[in-house]
């Protein structure tokens, strides 16, 4: 009995003296608190956008077909080409709207214009070179010619699409397209009869031939690059390329229509106009292109996460 009391009285001494020690070592710390990651910025790349632009034509070349109106032989007449038609180098202004799709992808309208001096020459019909009057006696090879002058205004109306093709630093190169309406409207033409194998009693002919409007079709290539100025506003350098079709030039002049004629005398074949140009374009929707650092983020109590420490055992 007495050997039994004293070993529960040291096993009682014993685990009294290593609860305290155990307890010891497990050693709470303070709590941590961890601040979250900073989110990844949203960064909206789509929107409206305003585009300005100027540019400058170079010369185009074109030709067309005119009718002669053979007013002392009715019925006489005949359709002839026109030799030479040519709009002089023009400065060109453009303005739109369009919107952003996304990265890679917008479309605009744009309404362009210009004005340019047009400069025609052709060669005398048949019917000039056999009359009498002018004494070239029929040779096909005889020295007559018509030189006209007259100014063209034109406006093209179009709907584009572009592809931003990719962005190296703060310049994005694109390509794109268009497709829409020209309206062609010439001033009156002054033409001039050039007959130096003429006869001298001949008066060379001189008049004016009403000018004539129309409504055609129109398309466009465009190539160049954009430069990130700001988030939103950019700037635009590049190529267009637009195809005008045929159409109305002028009328008959005064003395033809006092014998009857009436409509249109001269058709123009449509015009190739190269044009480099720059401008500004404003994107209200912001852009991923050629922004700067995100400011870092500022975090309140709210914002920062609990985490339980693991203990620590020694």
């Amino acid at each position: 009995m007495k050997t039994l009391l004293l070993t529960t009285v040291a096993a009682i001494g014993a685990w009294s003296a290593f609860a305290p020690a155990a307890m010891a070592a497990d050693i709470i710390e303070e709590p941590v608190y961890v601040t979250p990651p900073a989110p990844v910025p949203v960064v909206q790349t789509s929107g409206w956008y305003l585009r300005g632009d100027i540019g400058y034509n170079f010369k185009s070349k074109s030709d067309g077909h005119w009718d002669f109106y053979n007013i002392f032989y009715p019925g006489v007449d005949d359709s002839h080409r026109y030799d030479e038609l040519n709009l002089k180098n023009s400065a060109n202004f453009g303005a739109g709207v369009g919107y952003r799709v996304n990265d890679y992808f917008r479309l605009d309208a744009t309404a362009d214009y210009f004005r340019a001096n047009a400069e025609g020459r052709t060669e005398c019909p048949y019917q000039i070179k056999n009359d009498p009057n002018h004494g070239l006696g029929g040779d096909p090879d005889a020295v007559c010619n018509y030189d006209d002058t007259s100014k063209a205004s034109i406006w093209t109306i179009m709907a584009n699409a572009y592809v931003d093709v990719g962005t190296y630093g703060r310049i994005t190169p694109y390509i794109g397209a268009g497709i829409g309406a020209a309206h062609v409207s010439y001033s009156d033409s002054s033409t001039t009869e050039n007959c130096p194998e003429c006869v001298p009693t001949w008066v060379p002919y001189e008049g004016t031939h009403p000018g004539l409007s129309s409504w055609r079709f129109a398309s466009s290539l465009m190539a160049g690059a954009s430069v990130d100025i700001t988030e939103q506003l950019k700037i635009d350098a590049g190529y267009k390329y637009t195809r005008i079709s045929g159409g109305k030039a002028f009328g008959y002049d005064s003395e033809d229509t006092a014998y009857g004629a009436s409509g249109t005398q001269m058709e123009d074949n449509g015009f190739n106009i190269h044009t480099v140009r720059a401008g500004l374009r404003y994107e209200f929707g912001g852009s991923s292109f050629g922004k700067g650092k995100e400011p870092a983020p500022l975090y309140t109590a709210q914002d920062t996460v609990y985490a339980e420490p693991a203990p620590i055992y020694k």
